[in-house]
């Protein structure tokens, strides 16, 4: 009886210096469509060998716990940053020239190439969640795509006007869209990331183009660009399916 009870108190005791468990990265599988719902060519799009799931290649891809706000599962990220395997497709093929509108002349690394790459959403940057999505809900989010060219040198896309330092206010924000929730109830699991739809004269939803700044930050890992980065602003078409698991 004695040998009992001082197990229980051992378990409890190591329970407690546990602490309350951490919730992990929610596993989602990525899929960068080569089209949009119009049938347009994307700018930013797969490697051509299929979706991507997490810890599959070294791919990461996954509802992140460590959002903003204290927000749990409420951001995307993906990447490739660690892959040998699999890359993402960019094109810069939809410059905007400084007379139309642009901060700088438009100075890409490339025109179209398959770099190693990482993705996020920061919807909670803004209080939203994803995973809290209900079904038809659209939520506005903050985005930035990082990538490394051929020659080490590291880059970033920003699409988040009025949120990055120094702002990038002529940019976009991208929409996320909750196709689905969950049997269970444990929040959305299938959403569409796209840029922000336009609408006709009768209000039909148009596909649309994000607009995003190029920012340059030097070699990997420890360069620094000599001026403030800024490679000009692009158009971007894209559609990502995402989904649990």
């Amino acid at each position: 009886m004695k040998l009992t009870k001082l197990l229980l108190v051992c378990f409890a005791t190591a329970a407690f210096a546990k602490g309350p468990q951490q919730p992990s990265n929610l596993p989602i599988t990525t899929d960068l469509l080569s089209a949009d719902t119009s049938s347009a060519v994307t700018d930013i799009q797969s490697d051509a060998l299929g979706p991507y799931h997490d810890g599959v290649g070294a791919v990461t891809s996954f509802l992140t716990t460590n959002g903003y706000n204290g927000i749990v599962w409420g951001d995307w990220q993906f990447g490739t940053l660690d892959s040998t395997t699999r890359k993402v497709s960019l094109s810069f093929a939809n410059p905007i020239q400084v007379a139309d509108g642009g901060t700088n002349i438009p100075n890409p690394p490339f025109t179209t190439r398959n770099v190693i790459a990482h993705i996020e959403d920061k919807c909670t940057a803004l209080s939203y969640s994803m995973i809290s999505m209900s079904a038809g809900q659209t939520l506005p989010c903050p985005a930035i795509v990082h990538f490394f060219d051929t020659n080490g040198y590291e880059y970033r896309i920003y699409m988040a006007p009025n949120w990055t330092q120094p702002a990038t206010p002529e940019t976009s924000f991208v929409q996320a869209t909750c196709n689905a929730v969950a049997t269970d109830n444990s929040g959305c699991n299938d959403w569409y990331v796209d840029p922000v739809p336009t609408y006709d004269a009768s209000g039909n939803s148009i596909p649309g183009a994000s607009i995003g700044r190029l920012v340059f930050f030097g070699p990997r890992p420890k360069g620094k660009s000599t001026d403030d980065g800024n490679r000009g602003d692009y158009y971007f078409k894209f559609h990502f399916h995402l989904t649990r698991p």
